[in-house]
């Protein structure tokens, strides 16, 4: 009888250690998982600050407790497990497609800016990364919970050591959260202070009219002189148009040939060679725009507009995009807003045909002065909805760009994307040179002059197995930029001025240079068609093109 008691004493022995054994591998293995996954999604500084929040609650799961106090700690570890592992998959997610953190302000005015049916645009357009980290997220939770489920069946002896080490893990936990700097890096006060920081923007939108007033006084105060005479400016801004995709700019896919057209007939129309935006995504853009990067005589805030409303100019603001944002900062100069699209969402299905009816009712308005803004939907994905059906390409599926994408190991997913992009491209050409004739009918003998350039660019698939917005490559920021005016004194200058480089946030100094607006700052240096211009490269450009072997 004693024999067979120790010999089942011994089984159950080994079968207990055995067990433990597993537990604490899944210890471990647990750990290992949330390490190597937060380490990967947000680097290993960001992953061993999150390490510090849960290594130390998942190691109280090992103590010898009460079953209950094992349940709830089970509880708190698996609420704890998704916060990290959710957070890392959206983080993650925004690193690779956007170069952002969760709490930049690009993601805050992108949230703040936002709608259901924009939103879901946005999860298309990088639906096969969403897809991935999505996955990847969910495998590692579900892993990491079955982890926990065996971590509680460990029951660690009672020593000094275990003490310590507990007391230890305790005191960096507790530190963890009392310091203000690491307590932000824990999932549930970033989404806490995203969510604050986005209603904080959207409040400041509703009071931004407010603060329009106070930039019109300023503007007051910043003008010396207005020219004399009639004068109409057409400001034409595409969205997430390059210019490498335009065989204007010799692409080989005729995806511009009207715009060609025009070049090769009218001496008035010119374009510059090289343009850069220096944002890649829309409110920045417009802010680099229509706003002024100077700091004298005072450092107060210079719009654009408002020095223009200030100068006797009716504004007309044109836009086929339903965009909060940029309504609320800039349509609220304009004497008169026309909002073209019906529908919420830039994935709708609003054609920039739409704009060409107002457009040239805007040009036939009898003011002296004149300042339209055309806000284009231009090619904003989805590419496939910005063209109408039944657009045929002007190049076979077959051509040289096809096979050089194909030789670069471009995935299908790109191909197509390139197909839609260029057919939208194809269909921007029609718009933006209709805009152009309609000016061109409207000039008459009064000086006009009328600017197309797109707010920022889009990798086509040029330099990686991507089609969209980016911040990583020089595509997302090329632009075309035109220029056509009715004073021949510019087209005496066409060849000198296609081979000065042009920079999207110093369109301010150019516009004020045209309508004869000078202020008490200087703006000649900046000003594209001034012969004292001088260029500088902008810094993020002279930056990617350092870092990749394409300059273009």
């Amino acid at each position: 009888v004693i024999g067979i008691t120790m010999h089942h004493f011994e089984k159950t022995s080994i079968y207990l250690r055995t067990r433990s054994n597993a537990s604490w591998l899944c210890f471990f293995l647990y750990v290992l998982l949330l390490a190597i996954f937060s380490g990967v999604a947000l680097g290993k500084v960001r992953g061993l600050q999150l390490a510090a929040f849960y290594v130390p609650i998942s190691f109280l799961c090992t103590l010898h407790l009460p079953l209950t106090i094992k349940r709830i700690l089970l509880i708190c570890n698996i609420t704890f497990c998704f916060l990290i592992v959710s957070f890392c998959g959206i983080q993650g997610f925004l690193y690779k497609n956007y170069d952002a953190s969760l709490d930049s302000s690009f993601v805050i005015q992108a949230l703040a800016n936002t709608n259901t049916d924009e939103a879901v645009s946005y999860l298309k357009a990088g639906l096969e990364e969403l897809l991935l980290w999505g996955t990847s997220s969910l495998l590692v939770f579900i892993l990491c919970t079955i982890c926990l489920t065996k971590i509680i069946q460990i029951s660690s002896l009672r020593s000094k050591s275990i003490f310590a080490l507990t007391c230890v893990l305790s005191a960096i936990f507790l530190f963890s959260f009392y310091q203000d700097a690491w307590r932000k890096r824990f999932p549930l006060f970033v989404y806490t202070d995203l969510l604050n920081a986005v209603e904080a923007q959207k409040d400041y939108w509703k009071e931004i009219k407010n603060e329009n007033k106070g930039y019109l006084l300023s503007a007051k105060n910043l003008i010396s002189h207005v020219a004399e005479g009639p004068k109409t400016i057409v400001l034409v801004i595409g969205e997430s148009t390059s210019r490498e995709d335009m065989s204007l700019y010799g692409y080989t896919r005729n995806t511009t040939p009207r715009l060609k057209e025009i070049e090769a007939k009218d001496e008035l129309f010119g374009k510059a060679q090289e343009a850069y935006s220096t944002k890649f995504s829309t409110v920045p853009a417009f802010n680099s725009m229509l706003e002024f990067d100077i700091k004298a005589p005072k450092k107060e805030h210079v719009h654009l507009l408002a020095l223009f409303k200030e100068a006797g100019y009716h504004i007309t603001w044109i836009s086929n995009q339903d965009d909060l944002g940029i309504e609320a900062e800039y349509a609220s100069f304009a004497d008169k807003m026309v909002q073209m699209n019906r529908q919420r969402g830039r994935s709708s299905a609003s054609f920039d045909e739409k704009v060409i009816p107002e457009l040239k009712r805007a040009l036939s308005k009898n003011y002296e002065k004149k300042l339209i803004i055309v806000h284009l939907i231009g090619l904003h994905p989805h590419f496939a909805l910005r063209f109408p059906e039944g657009t045929k390409a002007t190049w076979s599926k077959e051509d040289d760009v096809a096979k050089s994408l194909k030789e670069m190991g471009r995935s299908r997913r790109t191909l197509i994307l390139k197909e839609q992009y260029n057919l939208g491209m194809l269909y921007q050409d029609k718009i933006i040179s209709e805009s152009l004739d309609l000016t061109k009918k409207a000039a008459g003998s009064a000086p006009v002059d009328w600017i197309y350039l797109s707010d920022h660019g889009a990798e086509s698939g040029h330099r990686g197995d991507f089609v969209g917005h980016s911040s990583k490559t020089l595509g997302g920021y090329t632009i075309p930029f035109l220029f056509w005016s009715n004073e021949k004194t510019y087209s005496q200058e066409r060849n000198l001025l296609s081979n000065r480089p042009f920079r999207a946030d110093w369109l301010s100094f150019l516009l004020l240079d045209l309508a004869g607006i000078k202020c008490s700052f200087p703006t000649d240096n900046k000003s594209w068609l001034n012969s004292a211009y001088r260029w500088k490269e902008p810094d993020v450009i002279t930056s990617l093109k350092s870092s990749s072997s394409d300059s273009n």
